[in-house]
């Protein structure tokens, strides 16, 4: 078994996921409130368009990295388990460690 790997899935991720899906990630762990609210206040700061916002947060949603409700169904935009891992990995502080069995 080893520990190593963990930069080379950093790298992946960095190339698999944009710029934008990687700020709409980290901005619904971080916050407990239905994902448009989030969205809205997310592109008044960085003036990226709401629909460019809300297209990568679909692909997130595809990917399962993000979970939210719906026009009839209310409720707080989340992080999954795998994009809990995701922003694990993505961690700058370099404490990330995953096992991989050889």
């Amino acid at each position: 078994m080893s520990t190593g790997g963990v930069e080379d899935l950093r790298r992946l991720l960095l190339r698999t996921l944009n710029d934008n899906q990687l700020l709409i990630l980290s901005r619904v762990a971080a916050n407990d409130r239905p994902l448009t609210g989030l969205l809205i206040k997310l592109s008044e700061e960085t003036g990226v368009p709401l629909s460019t916002l809300k297209l990568n947060a679909r692909i997130l949603r595809e990917l399962n990295l993000i979970s939210y409700g719906s026009v009839g169904e209310k409720r707080e935009a989340e992080v999954e388990p795998v994009g809990n891992l995701v922003l694990r990995l993505m961690d700058a502080s370099g404490n990330a460690k995953i096992r991989f069995y050889d």
